[in-house]
């Protein structure tokens, strides 16, 4: 090799090497600057989504870290849905206004990382006295880290998580003679066996499968199971037009014009027409599980989702992020309150009081969980999957791009356009939307 060359590489290699010594330098001298003792009172706020159950253990937590850590005060602020919780907070950013803490999609907390706005936790999670252990961080599941992963920064804690389950009717599977389908094929014959039209109006009384109405939201599983990826976040393209999008689409559109499924309609979500006896399937979210346990008269269980050409599965929910607009006494209050809502104790008290699941290994092996799951079996489902696990794109621009999307499927469920022709205008309004977004 000519010496000059192998010298260049050299340097080469010498220069990436300072580089990562010099950040984890930089990070290390981060975490020991930190404040870690709480000296004099300090409040924080929260601003949250989260209603019901879900409201009241988050209120439990949170009051058994005051009592704990008497000089902390958390205000508890619930903006009501979602949407409205990140209406507010983009509000809040145009006018300097931000609460400590909030809960987050990654995919809209993009924008505020863009933004300078949101809070690397790197150096709280290194301090040697308020940290965590390397065992501590690898407790959480790896698709949650990687989530929360941006470059090298962590920018949020994963908190209420959920997987897109199929629900069903043991009594009307059972009936039918139906086995739970574990495959797309299985799954289309499934639904047509469950469907009941007993005058042959077309207009069914039981549909085999009810849908979610803002399908586009969750169109990504069923195309990543169809081997492509709705909006891939390594190479910063929508893929709205491709056979894999197709694909996912004829799957559910050919099932609806069948009249073997349904969207959810006047029921709003599709767990309701479920629980209303109007489907004998419905894919939705494990958080809806308490809703289904407490209005389904049937027998029920739930199942991961049937799959195709990937094993794919789809885990979503929120995130706790922090922004640096507080002061450092408030930040560290609010990373010492981020560890006690996330802890073993407390993720496994959540998961129990809620549909969503534990974000700790530790809290899942638990003797006390494990219990919980020999009495409520249903919860151990999205357990299994976390191998397979799949998370959508978290780039700027992902949810008005999927929302030109579900403007254009609406068509085609409606017969008002093909879907060759609402993908070609997916795909030019999507990319439309996500430059749009980005400018703002």
């Amino acid at each position: 090799m000519n010496k000059k060359i192998l010298s260049l590489i050299l340097a080469g290699i010498m220069t990436v090497g300072l580089t990562a010594c010099s950040s984890k330098k930089v990070e290390d001298q981060q975490a020991s600057a930190l404040p870690t003792k709480i000296e004099k009172d300090v409040q924080i706020e929260f601003w949250h989504a989260m209603s019901g159950v879900n409201e009241q253990a988050i209120q439990k937590i949170t009051k058994d870290f005051e009592e704990k850590n008497p000089k902390i005060k958390v205000k508890l602020v619930a903006q009501g849905d979602y949407r409205s919780l990140f209406d507010k907070l983009m509000g809040a950013a145009k006018s300097n206004t931000l609460p400590t803490i909030t809960q987050i999609y990654n995919n809209r907390l993009t924008w505020y990382i863009n933004k300078n706005l949101v809070e690397d936790l790197n150096p709280y999670m290194n301090n040697k006295e308020v940290g965590m252990t390397k065992d501590e961080i690898n407790d959480i599941p790896k698709i949650y880290r990687d989530d929360n992963t941006f470059g090298d920064k962590t920018y949020a804690v994963p908190f209420n998580k959920s997987m897109m389950v199929l629900y069903y009717n043991e009594d009307m599977l059972k009936e039918r003679g139906v086995e739970v389908p574990k495959t797309w094929d299985e799954f289309k014959e499934a639904s047509k066996k469950l469907t009941v039209d007993s005058n042959n109006d077309g207009k069914p009384e039981v549909y085999g499968v009810a849908f979610e109405n803002n399908i586009s939201t969750d169109i990504g599983i069923w195309v990543r199971q169809a081997g492509g990826e709705v909006i891939d976040e390594k190479s910063d393209k929508i893929n709205f037009n491709t056979p894999e999008t197709k694909t996912a689409i004829d799957l559910i559109n050919g099932m609806i014009q069948n009249k073997t499924a349904t969207l959810a309609g006047e029921d709003k979500n599709a767990n309701n027409t479920l629980i209303k006896g109007k489907a004998a399937m419905c894919v939705a979210s494990t958080s809806a599980i308490p809703y289904i346990k407490s209005g389904m008269k049937a027998k029920w269980f739930a199942a991961p989702l049937p799959t195709n050409k990937e094993q794919a599965q789809l885990y979503y929910g929120t995130n706790v992020a922090m922004f640096n607009t507080g002061t450092a006494e408030q930040k560290l209050a609010a990373w010492m309150y981020l560890k006690f809502l996330t802890n073993t104790q407390n993720t496994a008290y959540f998961s129990m009081q809620t549909g969503y699941m534990p974000v700790r290994d530790s809290a899942i092996k638990s003797e006390e969980y494990q219990k919980f799951l020999k009495e409520n079996p249903v919860k151990e489902v999205p357990l299994k999957s976390l191998d397979k696990g799949w998370m959508g794109a978290r780039q700027i621009g992902v949810i008005p791009a999927l929302d030109a999307l579900g403007a254009e499927l609406d068509q085609v469920f409606n017969n008002k356009k093909t879907v060759d022709e609402a993908l070609k205008s997916a795909q030019e309004n999507g990319e439309k939307a996500m430059k749009e977004a980005r400018s703002n």
